[in-house]
């Protein structure tokens, strides 16, 4: 698919705003994203992620220790990190992953990502999933008081675990 913006290259990233119920769609290549700055008039993605930085306290001055810290992969600081409101690598998530959890949580809901994985490409995640969603109903009838259906869900949790253990679901 093409850029919607100039039309030339190939459309690399895809921005979505969901208003009143109406979705829109825009699909830029890399060049035409980097310039743009939303749907919004007026919104800045960096300045956004660095007030979410400053009201996590993360605007405030950092430890020498953590402010010497850098990612072995790309070279990033907290301090490129806050000034940017660019994360630099995937290493960064695991080296900030203090710095960077508060953020995350406000901003997601939760320090890990809980979005949507491929069945077929990650499939020890989609069986920790499903022990999660089973947890939570065993817990859920048990609270209840039903016991049979605990039980149900307790040999459901217990075959999923046992199935993880072997090394079937990596």
């Amino acid at each position: 698919m093409l850029c919607d913006k100039c039309g030339q290259n190939e459309a690399t990233v895809k921005f979505v705003q969901i208003e009143n119920n109406m979705k829109t769609e825009l699909h830029l290549c890399r060049d035409c994203a980097q310039g743009y700055t939303g749907f919004t008039p007026g919104f800045n993605l960096q300045q956004l992620l660095s007030s979410m930085f400053q009201s996590a306290g993360l605007g405030q001055k950092v430890a020498p220790s953590v402010a010497a810290k850098r990612c072995p992969i790309c070279g990033r600081s907290i301090a490129d990190i806050q000034k940017t409101g660019r994360i630099g690598c995937s290493s960064c998530y695991e080296i900030f992953r203090e710095e960077l959890n508060p953020v995350l949580r406000r901003l997601h809901g939760s320090g890990s990502h809980t979005g949507k994985v491929p069945a077929r490409a990650f499939p020890k995640v989609h069986v920790e999933r499903q022990m999660e969603e089973l947890r939570r109903r065993l817990e859920e009838c048990v609270r209840l008081e039903k016991y049979e259906e605990a039980a149900k869900y307790r040999d459901e949790l217990r075959l999923l675990q046992k199935q993880l253990a072997g090394g079937e679901a990596q």
